[in-house]
């Protein structure tokens, strides 16, 4: 018994206890108790041996008695300053309801309720409560010949994000409002242009999602922006879908060509990177946040829906204030970065374009290029505007 022991000592001796611990505090305590058994509970001896403390070795001893030789929890027995129950539930409240990040929901609570929390303490309690953004990662650059594009260093309009959203989102609506949007047959595509460095944006809406509409659109785009006072080119940056041209060349060396004749560029995005228009996407994202799902079922007739459109996108461009923008609407960046521009382009309207392409005619897909070509042959100016936008 007593070789035994001995074995026993000499092989615990040479493990060295802080290296036990850091793999196993709960092992390195038994092993504690062990030598402690072997010296007949002689703490003193004990401690020389694994070259520890005194206190080292009663506090194993505690912890056996206390049935739990694991390392105690850290954190503080009392949180000083913890905020209320009632003031989380209410900020958790605010952000089901509006999907706010930290620094709007702070503005909201001293809005609404007069009550100050910081920025920091709400971003702690939607982390807590798993209230965090379940955006994906972004993936990396795709190899492929798109040029690159400075997005930090674009003035107004020098860089324009087009997209089309699908309106009825499954991810964003309810069935209710699925159904209620299709027994209203509202358009069902939302085509958006927006200003990477201003934040202002132009809509339309349609009930095809076709390359005539996508052709319209543009055309829309740069009658309104160069009738109120843009004047700079303008590069466009699209995703490869078939409404802006796809991966047919005849469309994109022709659109290229129209596009070129107002002193614009397009840019097709590599496939499958959203992330490459992450600022017009990020837009689709509040427009469902803040118009369609609190909207959407108030809404009754098509006449109804466009008056709501164009009042949401009258807020979004001059009244909502922007976190990217040093809390300034889209309108006030311009007035004091581009003081030029013409005061109405806020008052833009969201356009039906199936029935702009219907009024056209024959301007419509190629039929529009081939008249865009036959403009330039008669001696018309190129930039010379189809719409009617007094």
């Amino acid at each position: 018994m007593k070789t035994s022991r001995c074995t026993l000592i000499k092989a615990i001796t040479h493990l060295d206890y802080q290296e036990l611990r850091q793999i196993s505090p709960e092992a390195a305590r038994r092993a504690i108790l062990q030598v402690l058994k072997a010296q007949k509970g002689n703490v003193t001896a004990t401690a020389k041996i694994l070259s520890v403390s005194r206190a080292t070795i009663y506090k194993a001893i505690r912890k056996h008695e206390a049935g739990d030789l694991k390392d105690g929890s850290k954190a503080p027995h009392r949180v000083h300053n913890k905020t209320k129950a009632e003031i989380e539930a209410r900020i958790l409240e605010l952000r089901e309801k509006t999907r706010y990040g930290p620094l709007r929901l702070k503005e909201e609570l001293e809005a609404l309720d007069g009550v100050t929390v910081s920025e920091y303490t709400i971003r702690n309690i939607l982390r807590r409560n798993k209230a965090k953004s379940q955006l994906k990662p972004h993936k990396p650059h795709k190899k492929g010949s798109r040029p690159y594009v400075d997005w930090y260093q674009a003035k107004a309009f020098e860089i324009v994000q087009i997209d089309l959203k699908y309106v009825v989102d499954q991810k964003a609506l309810t069935l209710e409002q699925i159904r209620h949007f299709h027994s209203k047959q509202f358009p069902l595509y939302q085509w958006t242009a927006l200003d990477v460095n201003s934040r202002f944006k132009l809509m339309a809406y349609s009930d095809q999602k076709s390359w005539t509409n996508g052709l319209t659109f543009f055309l829309w785009v740069l009658s309104w922006l160069r009738s109120h006072g843009v004047s700079v080119p303008i590069v466009f940056t699209v995703d490869r879908g078939e409404e802006f041209g796809g991966k047919s060349w005849l469309k994109l060396i022709e659109l290229r060509k129209l596009l070129s004749g107002f002193g614009c560029s397009i840019i097709q995005n590599h496939a499958a990177s959203p992330q490459e228009n992450a600022h017009v996407e990020r837009s689709h994202r509040t427009d469902d946040e803040e118009f369609y799902i609190p909207r959407l079922l108030s809404i009754h007739s098509q006449k109804d829906f466009f008056l709501e459109a164009m009042h949401y996108l009258y807020y979004y461009n001059a009244v909502r204030k922007h976190s990217s923008l040093q809390r300034r609407s889209p309108w006030e960046h311009l007035v004091a970065n581009s003081p030029d521009l013409d005061a109405k382009i806020r008052f833009v309207p969201p356009i039906l374009l199936d029935n702009i392409a219907v009024q056209l005619g024959d301007w419509s897909g190629y039929h529009l290029l081939a008249q865009y070509q036959m403009r330039r042959k008669l001696g018309f100016s190129p930039q010379t505007s189809i719409f009617y936008t007094g």
